[in-house]
C-alpha cells in the first residue's frame, strides 16, 4: 500500500485499493492470517504512519504484521525525490517504535530498524539471503540489481551454491557487512545499524564494490543508474546528510546506554 485510496491508486493502478480489501475480506473468512506492506515515500511517510491509517488496518482489517519498506531509486522511472528526506528518517525511525511499544503492532522497518537483524543480511550472509530473479540471475538482493552469475548457467557448468556464493561480488558484501558490525565482538566495534544498507544508505561504499568486481546490471534501468554521475553523486550526499542525523542517536541510544536501545524515544 502507498496510503489511502487516492495515493495507492495512483501509483499501484486503479482500483488496487479496493482490490486489496477485498483480498483481506476473503481471507478474514477462513481465517488466514494476513499483513501489509507499506512503501514509504517522501510524500506519504506522515500518512502511513498515521493512527488512522494504522488502526484501519489493523485494528478494523484485521492485519497482524505489517512492514515498511522504504522506496528504494531502483527499477523503472527511478528517482532520488522519492526518498524519505534524512529528516524524515530520523521521524520514521522513531514513530516505527511507538508504534510498536504503544499500540503493539509488529510493524519493522527494514533500513531504520536494521538493529533487529544485526544490519544488512543481503549477499547470502549467515541468517540472510540471496535473491534470485526469474530468469536465474543471482543478486544480493532485491534492491540492490547487479549480478554476477546466473543459477543456470552455473548447474550446467556443475557448479553449485556454494560456488555462487563464493563470487568475488558477494564475498566483498559479506566482507563490508563483517566489518560494518556483523564480525564485532563489542558493541563500539559496530556501526550504525540505522544506516545498514550498503546499496542506499553507503553508497560510496557499494560503488567500490561494484567498480572492483563488475556485476552485470539487471536491468537496463540498473545500467543507467549505475552510469548516471548525478544519480552516484546525489545518493552519496544523501547518505552524509543522513549520517549527520542518524550517528548521534545511534551513539546516545545504543552505544551510550545501558544497552536496551531506543530506550527515550518520545521522551
Amino acid at each position: 500500500m502507498e496510503g489511502w485510496e487516492e495515493r495507492t491508486d495512483a501509483r499501484r493502478g486503479k482500483g488496487v485499493f479496493q482490490r486489496v480489501l477485498r483480498s483481506m475480506a476473503n481471507l478474514r473468512e477462513v481465517g488466514v492470517p494476513f499483513g501489509i506492506s507499506l512503501t514509504a515515500t517522501r510524500e506519504n511517510c506522515e500518512e502511513i504512519l498515521s493512527d488512522e491509517f494504522l488502526d484501519f488496518f489493523f485494528e478494523e482489517q484485521g492485519a497482524v504484521y505489517g512492514w515498511i519498506f522504504q522506496y528504494m531509486p531502483i527499477g523503472r522511472g527511478f528517482t532520488l525525490d522519492m526518498l524519505p528526506t534524512p529528516e524524515q528518517r530520523v521521524w520514521m525511525w522513531k514513530r516505527a517504535w511507538q508504534v510498536i511499544r504503544e499500540k503493539k503492532y509488529f510493524l519493522p522497518d527494514f533500513w531504520n530498524l536494521g538493529t533487529v537483524s544485526d544490519g544488512c543480511i543481503s549477499a547470502g550472509r549467515q541468517g540472510g539471503y540471496l535473491y534470485f530473479d526469474w530468469n536465474g540471475k543471482v543478486m544480493p538482493c532485491v534492491f540492490v540489481p547487479y549480478s554476477p552469475v546466473n543459477i543456470n548457467d552455473a548447474y550446467r557448468e556443475g557448479k553449485t551454491l556454494n560456488d555462487i556464493l563464493e563470487e568475488p561480488f558477494f564475498e566483498a558484501i559479506r566482507q563490508w557487512q563483517d566489518r560494518y558490525g556483523y564480525a564485532a565482538t563489542r558493541p563500539e566495534e559496530t556501526k550504525n545499524w540505522m544506516m545498514p544498507c550498503i546499496i542506499r544508505d553507503h553508497h560510496a561504499d557499494f560503488r567500490r564494490i561494484l567498480e572492483a568486481t563488475e556485476p552485470d546490471p539487471e536491468d537496463e534501468a540498473a545500467l543507467q543508474a549505475m552510469m548516471d554521475p548525478t544519480y552516484r553523486d546525489g545518493l552519496i550526499k544523501y547518505d552524509e546528510a543522513l549520517a549527520q542525523l542518524m550517528d548521534p542517536i545511534w551513539e546516545r541510544e545504543y552505544l551510550g546506554g545501558n544497552g536496551r536501545g531506543a530506550r527515550s524515544v518520545g521522551e
